[in-house]
């Protein structure tokens, strides 16, 4: 596949060093002209030095050429400006990183194929270590509605010496879910359950939820107690959204502040588009 990168962070830089093993078409696009060299020079790339969010910089990198273009730049809004111009100049499918929440609407209006929540994916597996270190999230799909599971079946559950279709039937079976597949914790033998599987004590199973009932969906297997993912509640939701709205304009007006002063701002987080080059 030809594909566009923009921004050549610390993400960008491992995702451009993947794909070139993988055997695709890359042309990487960043502000640093020491990252453009080293990928060139060592990942063998064709990379642009210039500003991802200029309409002459993505005509130049014939984006509309392109299988797959990708925003992997720091700030939602640069994102969201990469999204609409790879789009307007005939990129099909547009893959952009989300640091910002609020920017969800935007970037699915933008015509954004996939987008990449960094801030809720990084809190829902820290909660999930936190609160349940037996409980593994593989990945979420339908823009967050539904995720898929892994849990373990302890010694004392409900479900163990139950059939397959017996679970289906169980009344206290509140919230949907599909088992998509059972891995025997014996032989580490892979099975896909047609409904006659009797599940055992240790067995590993990969269920299919939606993200709002994974927790009960979990609890029904392996646990006694509740957990609650707080971040996924709509009050607590709200607070968030809230509270970033509130930081983000309070960083604003600090920018703007410094800048009547003749200051430059903080840069508190990583700049994919300004990253330092790597030594190669």
């Amino acid at each position: 596949m030809r594909i566009v990168i923009a921004g050549l962070g610390l993400a960008g830089r491992r995702l451009l060093s993947q794909l070139v093993a993988h055997g695709h078409e890359l042309v990487a696009i960043d502000l640093n002209q020491g990252v453009c060299d080293f990928a060139a020079s060592s990942l063998g790339v064709v990379a642009l030095c210039g500003n991802a969010t200029d309409i002459n910089v993505l005509e130049e990198a014939d984006i509309g050429r392109c299988d797959v273009a990708v925003g992997l730049l720091r700030e939602s809004a640069d994102n969201l400006a990469f999204a609409i111009l790879a789009r307007s100049v005939g990129a099909s499918r547009v893959i952009a990183r989300m640091p910002n929440p609020q920017y969800r609407t935007a970037y699915e209006q933008a015509g954004v194929s996939t987008i990449i929540d960094t801030t809720s994916l990084f809190l829902d597996e820290l909660l999930l270590e936190i609160e349940r270190p037996d409980i593994r999230r593989l990945v979420d799909f339908a823009s967050g509605r539904g995720t898929v599971v892994v849990v373990r079946v302890v010694e004392r559950s409900r479900v163990a010496g139950k059939t397959v279709q017996e679970i289906y039937e169980d009344r206290r079976k509140r919230h949907s879910f599909t088992i998509g597949a059972i891995v025997r914790s014996l032989d580490n033998a892979l099975i896909l359950p047609t409904g006659v599987e009797r599940l055992r004590p240790g067995d590993r199973l990969l269920l299919v939820c939606s993200a709002a009932s994974a927790d009960e969906a979990a609890d029904y297997f392996e646990a006694k107690r509740r957990w609650r993912r707080a971040v996924r509640s709509r009050a607590v939701g709200r607070d968030l959204d809230a509270i970033d709205a509130i930081v983000e304009s309070k960083r604003s007006d600090e920018g703007e502040r410094l800048a009547g002063e003749g200051q430059p701002a903080a840069d508190l987080e990583e700049s994919s588009s300004t990253a330092p080059p790597l030594d190669p």
